[in-house]
């Protein structure tokens, strides 16, 4: 095992490495790296030796032989480090705890925002970033890079349970019938006795029939029952049929992330998949072809077809190396991300999108508990994702309807008159509030910016949205921006500045809700007729 050393300044830090044996639980997380702060590895000096981050490889310091520059992302968690030699061998590899920006939010409230996310809804929670976090394995939930983390982490495993099925492999007995010299008969049965008494030769023998009417020229044989052992049995059947399961993950995957990575956009605040794509693809070929050869092997090749069944989960249950190689594919194969027992680690989002997707969180908790909203019954978020937003809807018995949506699109309809839609071009807010209340109509706007700093400049965005976004013939009644910090405008927070000019900054963190002035702030907007009325009306 290599070592590598993080620069302090004069002094080099050494990093404890993870096992090369992944059968132990819980390795080493190594702590002190921060969100945006730059780091200098040190490792060995040696010709086409690569660091990789999260399987990107990082590029080395010009006239520093062994040196690499990482600045992490923007993203919060557990991060894989590795070290691969010339011949492209993994020879060390370090977990890192990546610690969100102080600036915005502490590491007790950004674990707070991504806890308050999973009780809620963890799919939210899910992004395709470096860092990553222990999730359960229930309910529904399929993402292909998800799928891909979760099957690489097994692919060792899967080696390993394949080689010992190989060795051991189980066979069954089978009847069969077998031609035998009547000497060398050791049973019969009526097959038997039937078969002799429609050969001369035996007859002859027995002295049934004359020996001069028979012909001596073949030498008799009797057709006796037997066995053989063999391999056509059904706990090879359900291994063959988990091998074929897995080579069609395999086969899935490369395609979907292919084509994620052909459309992916470039983006400053977003970890790319296309520096990681040729590890990844690299490690679905190897795992298929693996796969591949292992059917062709004993004791695939001698199955004539991959079957489920009964008997065959039995038999497997039964057989150690076999429960182990099914538990492992099973694994390997799961989709969801609940449950209170964890563990796979998968990708995060990044810190930005934890903190919108925690505002929403905390929207949908403020406003069934609003008294405001009181008489409304309301839907199971998780039930109501239509893989494009998230949306909590209550109605009451009198026809009344309120919606908090989470990045509604807006697109631009060319001036045609749509539910949500744009003057210019498309827009996707955080998060749209709209309601239809005693013939009332009206929708805010919510924009969460995980900044401390430069609030002014981002405050553009609510101008724009003031300006641009539609429902149907309404305005929006405001548009306010949430952020993790205080202080940055002060003004911008004043309950007198956000009622006189409808926009604003709402400091909401997990430690900080929304104010009491907010909740009569939006009473008066939603039952202020002016408000709600058409465009036509209110010029």
């Amino acid at each position: 095992m290599v070592s590598l050393y993080v620069k302090e300044g004069d002094f080099c830090c050494l990093l404890s490495p993870v096992d090369s044996d992944d059968r132990l639980s819980e390795p080493p997380v190594n702590p002190g790296f921060s969100e945006r702060q730059g780091v200098t590895f040190q490792g060995p000096v040696c010709l086409g030796w690569r660091l990789l981050v999260d399987d990107a490889p990082l590029d080395p310091v010009a006239d520093s032989p062994g040196e690499w520059k990482w600045t992490p992302g923007f993203y919060a968690g557990e991060v894989d480090v590795e070290i691969r030699n010339a011949d492209n061998k993994t020879v060390g590899r370090w977990r890192l705890d990546v610690s969100p920006d102080p600036d915005k939010a502490s590491r007790e409230v950004f674990q707070q925002m991504l806890d308050d996310i999973c009780k809620y809804n963890r799919a939210l929670a899910i992004g395709q970033e470096p860092a990553q976090r222990q999730f359960g394995t229930r309910e529904e939930f399929y993402d292909p890079i998800i799928a891909f983390y979760r099957l690489r982490s097994r692919v060792e495993q899967i080696h390993r349970a394949l080689a010992a099925v190989n060795r051991e492999p189980v066979q069954t007995l089978r009847p069969r019938r077998h031609l035998t010299l009547p000497h060398l008969v050791r049973r019969a049965d009526r097959q038997s006795a039937r078969a002799a008494l429609r050969q001369p030769v035996l007859l002859a023998i027995a002295g049934v029939l004359p020996k001069e009417k028979v012909s001596f020229t073949q030498p008799p044989v009797v057709d006796t029952p037997a066995v053989e052992y063999h391999y056509d049995n059904p706990a090879n059947r359900c291994l063959l049929y988990m091998l074929r399961q897995l080579q069609q993950r395999c086969s899935e995957l490369t395609r979907k992330l292919q084509e994620n990575v052909d459309k992916e956009n470039f983006s400053e605040t977003e970890t790319a998949l296309t520096p990681r794509w040729p590890v990844w693809e690299k490690v679905l070929s190897q795992l298929n072809q693996r796969l591949e050869r292992a059917s062709r092997r004993l004791p695939f090749r001698d199955v004539t077809r991959p079957e489920l069944s009964a008997a065959g989960l039995n038999a497997v249950a039964a057989h150690p190396l076999y429960a182990q190689l099914w538990r492992v594919g099973w694994e390997a194969l799961r989709r969801g991300i609940a449950g209170a027992e964890r563990m796979d680690r998968l990708p995060l989002s990044p810190t930005w999108g934890i903190y919108e997707r925690w505002c929403f969180v905390k929207m949908s908790q403020w406003v069934k508990q609003r008294q405001l909203f009181s008489k409304m019954a309301w839907t199971d978020p998780s039930n109501t994702a239509d893989g494009k937003h998230q949306s909590l809807e209550g109605e009451s018995g009198e026809g009344d309807r309120v919606r908090l949506q989470f990045q509604v699109t807006f697109r631009n309809t060319r001036g045609e008159k749509n539910e949500f839609w744009s003057v210019s071009r498309e827009r996707r807010p955080d998060i749209v509030l709209d309601w239809t209340i005693g013939g009332n109509t009206g929708f805010l706007i919510f924009d969460a910016k995980y900044t401390a700093k430069d609030v002014l400049n981002k405050m553009e965005t609510a101008h724009i949205y003031n300006d641009s976004l539609r429902m149907g013939y309404r305005r929006p009644a405001a548009s306010i921006l949430f952020i993790p910090v205080a202080g940055g405008a002060p003004w911008l927070e004043a309950q007198d500045f956000i009622a006189e000019h409808r926009v604003g900054v709402l400091p909401l963190h997990p430690g900080l809700g929304p104010p009491q002035w907010f909740e009569d702030w939006v009473r008066g907007i939603v039952f202020a007729d002016t408000l709600n009325k058409p465009l036509e009306q209110t010029r």
